[in-house]
């Protein structure tokens, strides 16, 4: 699927990049803006009502300066994967109501990082200075969307020759587009995971606006896989609405019927919890969602959160209803507590070094290291 891009605004250091030059031939956009031209366009976008409603039809081409791998922003209240997070732009076209980075950035333009070469030089570095011994896995899809914008930037190719032949490294695309046209024409998949953002089928039609169908997810899902590529799912944010279980169950029931379990490298679950100022935010572009006026309360990392043990009875739910499918498929919490996840998946994870091994363990047999 592709996005409408009305705009497109490039900083005068990265006009002549080659990244720049392609996605300018890939893309028709009303207006371009360079350098000094910029200013005025960006003072009339945040006077509008819903600057970042206008600013998902903006994409502004950057010489990123800060540095493209860091690691992912968890917390020490709760357990973290040690996920590590390669930086290829922030903002994406997808609307989703409930979205988190609509408090992260003060610009309410996509970016997009056009330095690849700076990207991969700065990547390659850290693959290749660090401790043979240690093993790494990264992700494009926190700070944007993976894929979204794939059609125009064509990072997917790049990135994956950087990955491919390591011993020591996966990189994991997370997206909630169908496009994945650029992973059938890959050699070697034991390196790259592709994984699909999920939620029940009534939920998602409502509240993820311009995201891809899920069953359309679904079906991409399943081409990657039959190409032999590892896929994931991620149930986050799980929202409690009425009828929760129901339309959990029917999505995990439809993940099972278009993939193999032997191909889902891991499923993760993570209760809907957000910075207060989000509430406000949401309220101001969408008016009153119901979900977020639920019971929540501040957990220890500041964040508003439903009570222990209502999300240990979510991801019960869930886990069983994976379990039924796939018995060994590996289900990880994201920012839960050791209690959490002792009393809902029944497994002691007492510390983020013991969730980083089960996590790298998964990934060390997808690369056959």
């Amino acid at each position: 699927m592709k996005f409408p891009v009305e705009q497109i605004w490039i900083e005068d250091d990265a006009v002549d990049l080659p990244v720049t030059r392609s996605i300018l031939a890939r893309v028709s956009a009303e207006k371009i803006l360079i350098g000094s031209e910029i200013a005025e366009e960006a003072g009339r976008i945040d006077l509008q009502p819903d600057p970042l409603h206008s600013g998902k039809r903006i994409l502004k081409l950057v010489r990123y300066r800060g540095a493209f791998v860091k690691p992912c922003p968890g917390t020490r209240e709760y357990n973290c994967c040690g996920l590590k997070i390669l930086n290829i732009g922030q903002g994406c076209p997808i609307d989703c109501r409930y979205c988190a980075l609509q408090v992260y950035f003060n610009n309410p333009v996509m970016e997009v990082y056009v330095n690849l070469d700076d990207m991969l030089r700065e990547l390659s570095s850290f693959l290749t200075r660090e401790a043979p011994e240690k093993f790494f896995r990264f992700c494009t899809g926190e700070f944007t969307d993976s894929l979204a914008l794939e059609p125009l930037t064509g990072y997917v190719g790049p990135l994956a020759d950087e990955f491919s032949g390591r011993a020591n490294a996966t990189l994991e695309f997370k997206t909630k587009s169908d496009y994945v046209e650029p992973f059938l024409e890959l050699k070697n998949p034991r390196n790259i995971i592709v994984s699909f953002s999920m939620n029940a089928f009534s939920f998602s039609k409502t509240e993820e606006i311009r995201a891809a169908s899920l069953q359309r997810r679904l079906n991409a899902a399943s081409r990657v896989a039959s190409q032999g590529f590892k896929v994931g799912f991620h149930f986050d944010p799980i929202v409690p609405f009425e009828g929760w279980e129901h339309g959990y169950g029917e999505t995990v029931d439809a993940i099972f019927s278009a993939v193999s379990p032997d191909s889902i490298i891991w499923i993760s679950l993570g209760v809907l919890r957000f910075v207060p100022k989000l509430k406000d935010v949401i309220t101001a572009r969408f008016g009153p969602l119901r979900y977020f006026f639920d019971s929540f309360s501040p957990g220890l990392d500041g964040k508003f959160r439903l009570s222990p043990q209502r999300r240990i009875a979510i991801y019960r739910s869930l886990a069983r209803r994976i379990r039924s499918h796939g018995p060994n498929t590996l289900i990880y919490l994201c920012m839960e507590s050791q209690g959490i996840w002792r009393d809902s998946l029944g497994l002691e994870i007492r510390n983020n070094q013991q969730l980083e091994e089960l996590l790298d363990g998964a990934a060390i047999s997808h690369t056959g290291r």
